[in-house]
């Protein structure tokens, strides 16, 4: 079983003022002229501003800090991470309530850190041929060996726990987060952003790292607008939303993945999932992942009690009551509530010309970066983002 069979499966600490900041007289028009002197361009004579601290945002930053250019990230929420987010509070290891796996090789690691001096102590951990895999027909569960699943997961840590040991030390000093960019002009030099606020920010190239969600429902505007191949591919894509919960119990009553068949006629997935499965603990944690169409009766329910029951009734049919018996606990994470994020990603079954259009460069002063901006045919995952960042840095600094 392969990725997509399962997952388908100053502001800025004393440079964003100067890099900045019109005054509030000017923050409903575009300047016409700034100072050279007024924006630290570093050895590379340019500035970049990075909308959007998740992993693409993060990852862009880093990669451009390595290469010396000057640069800044101003992020709408209140910390960094975006669709990384984690939670260490419910059980003895890190609850991963975005991306939780490394679908690539593992190696994938240090190709993100990018500096062979690093030591990347960390552990991850496979599957095996033989775990048992669940197929629901009905409220029948038939259990056969899962195969080739060939993802990794985080043991004892996370995504967002690897980007704090190797991303965000070095970059952390650039973040400017309660900064919700609503407008970005790129009609001249410099590039001029206008947040919430309806303050200005001037730069020279910027890297567009938000959801495409939020580029779909035109939470941000661009002058001049948006070429037709961006804004056709966001008219035609499907962007699932998405919702994660975790369940504690006293015993382990359930196969290592749990996936729902008749859901294969619906637009998205429905999987559980043994989510302690190689960590170093003693607790007994089911995931439930869910994206598209089956996530939408769990995303209509209260996220308590109803949720809990809802949850808990549709396990004991499977499972003879085990659920009811045995649970502790549960947490969830719906993504749709996250007024910054709105969603999980473009559907796996998207036409590739899609996220190919939306990797486009505006004038050469406008790049794109995320896990559904690539120009190749794989999206939606953390290494994709990283690698999308990747490909946005290497153009930017190209020209």
């Amino acid at each position: 079983m392969n990725r997509r069979d399962f997952l388908a499966v100053s502001a800025m600490l004393g440079v964003g003022a100067a890099v900045g900041a019109c005054s509030d007289d000017e923050a409903g028009s575009s300047p016409t002229t700034t100072s050279s002197a007024a924006i630290d361009t570093g050895d590379s004579g340019r500035f970049v501003t990075i909308i959007g601290a998740g992993a693409a945002g993060m990852a862009a930053g880093h990669l451009l800090a390595q290469r010396g250019i000057d640069f800044q990230i101003l992020e709408a929420g209140p910390t960094y991470g975006g669709r990384i987010k984690h939670t260490h509070d419910f059980v003895d290891f890190p609850i991963a309530l975005g991306g939780e796996w490394l679908h690539a090789r593992e190696a994938t690691l240090g190709q993100i850190v990018n500096d062979e001096s690093i030591e990347i102590t960390t552990r991850m951990h496979g599957y095996a041929d033989d775990d048992p895999y669940g197929l629901v027909t009905g409220t029948t569960v038939g259990v056969v060996e899962m195969g080739r699943f060939d993802d990794l997961k985080f043991v004892g840590s996370s995504w967002l726990d690897f980007f704090d040991e190797h991303i965000v030390s070095g970059i952390a000093d650039r973040m400017v987060f309660d900064t919700q960019i609503t407008h970005v002009d790129y009609s001249s030099d410099p590039v001029t952003l206008f947040d919430a606020t309806g303050h200005g920010w001037f730069t020279d190239r910027v890297i567009v790292t938000v959801p495409m969600k939020i580029l779909q429902d035109v939470d941000i505007g661009f002058v001049p607008a948006l070429p037709s191949s961006h804004r056709d591919a966001l008219a035609e894509a499907n962007i699932w939303t998405g919702m994660k919960v975790f369940l504690e119990f006293t015993e382990a009553f359930y196969p290592v993945f749990t996936e729902f068949i008749a859901d294969g006629e619906l637009d998205g997935q429905r999987s559980y999932y043994d989510a302690a499965y190689g960590q170093e603990s003693d607790a007994n944690v089911l995931g439930l992942f869910l994206v598209g169409e089956p996530a939408e009766p769990y995303q209509a329910l209260d996220p308590g009690d109803e949720l809990r029951d809802y949850i808990l009734a549709e396990l004991d049919e499977l499972f003879d009551g085990a659920a009811s018996r045995t649970y502790i606990q549960h947490i969830s994470q719906n993504w749709a509530n996250e007024p910054f994020i709105k969603a999980a990603y473009l559907e796996d079954n998207a036409f590739t010309r899609i996220p190919n259009a939306l990797a486009g460069t505006l004038d050469d002063r406008v790049y794109f970066a995320g896990c559904s901006y690539t120009r190749e045919p794989d999206w939606s995952s953390v290494h994709t983002a990283v690698r999308s960042a990747r490909d946005a840095v290497d153009e930017l600094t190209a020209r």
